[in-house]
């Protein structure tokens, strides 16, 4: 595996065709063992995950990694404030058909075009993807990001999917696409989706979903951690810029109350702008600059009111 330490359980070998884009390059994610601990578990109870922390602290990348290490087909689903759990499983084209039956109805035609099948017009979203390929015995992960983002109803909503395995498109004849097929969840394991859920706590979820998912928080990445981490994404050692970066990556999160703080991917793409950077830069010279002149701040302060803030630090 390259330099990383498998952590999921799994052999990743895929034993079916692959579905979707194959995973072009490896997920250089660092699980801590008690992340890794309650991946396996969900894996192993086919829970949903629950995911809470900071933005930047890796609970989306998370799924990447566990769809990659375990050579799995990713389905992710992205959660807005207008989003109902039907939006995850299908959507059904009425306009296309209605379009179709009008026209193949249209006076002075000579020869009426054959209709097409319902099933045509119905597409199914990532979420009923990932149960119809459990349907078809192939296993996935199914990512469902940001669930704090949608109507209070939402997560019930989406609770009795994922304890029932299926769905059905009422606007074709009722199709029912159904994982289980009659057996127990203990019985199509393998073949089930592992799901992980992020939340941002933007809004309190429900008590009967939280009863139903394995939760975890994840913490910021230490110091430590980061330069673990950009040493992973660099594949170099650490050097001297590495660590001035994190020093002053870490002073520049606790210098004020963002609106939105920097993450680790800032802190990647910052570190890879310092790399290719400005001539004679040095981990000491990076060391003694104030955070309102730090390089390339464009990658680390992504709204006006941060920037504002920030400015203001230099001006005491």
């Amino acid at each position: 595996m390259s330099r990383h330490e498998r952590k999921f359980k799994g052999d990743g070998q895929r034993r079916h065709d692959p579905i979707g884009t194959p995973w072009p390059r490896e997920e250089r994610y660092r699980a801590g063992e008690h992340l890794a601990e309650a991946v396996n578990a969900a894996l192993f109870l086919r829970r949903p995950l629950l995911l809470e922390g900071d933005p930047g602290s890796g609970k989306t990348r998370l799924a990447y990694a566990a769809a990659w290490e375990l050579n799995l087909p990713l389905h992710t689903c992205h959660v807005r404030s207008a989003s109902r759990v039907e939006d995850l499983l299908y959507e059904f084209d009425q306009l296309a058909r209605l379009y179709d039956i009008q026209a193949s109805c249209m006076p002075g035609k000579q020869i009426a075009e054959p209709m097409k099948e319902k099933s045509a017009y119905r597409k199914l979203r990532p979420l009923g993807k990932a149960i119809a390929d459990a349907a078809g015995g192939i296993p996935s992960v199914a990512l469902i990001d940001e669930i704090d983002k949608a109507d209070i109803d939402f997560p019930n909503d989406l609770l009795q999917v994922l304890e029932e395995w299926r769905f059905n498109i009422k606007e074709n004849d009722n199709e029912e696409i159904d994982a289980l097929k009659g057996e127990s969840v203990a019985e199509c394991r393998d073949r089930l989706p592992l799901v992980i859920v992020t939340s941002n706590r933007e809004r309190e979820l429900p008590a009967a979903f939280l009863r139903r998912c394995l939760y975890y928080y994840i913490e910021f990445p230490t110091p430590k951690k980061l330069l673990e981490i950009l040493e992973a994404h660099a594949q170099a050692p650490v050097t001297p810029l590495f660590k001035a970066a994190v020093v002053r990556f870490m002073a520049l999160r606790a210098a004020f109350r963002w609106r939105k703080a920097p993450g680790t991917s800032e802190l990647i793409d910052w570190v890879r702008l310092l790399e290719r950077g400005k001539e004679g830069l040095s981990a000491e010279a990076l060391k003694e600059t104030g955070l309102w002149e730090l390089p390339f701040l464009e990658s680390l302060v992504k709204n006006q009111a941060d920037r504002d803030a920030l400015a203001a630090l230099g001006k005491k």
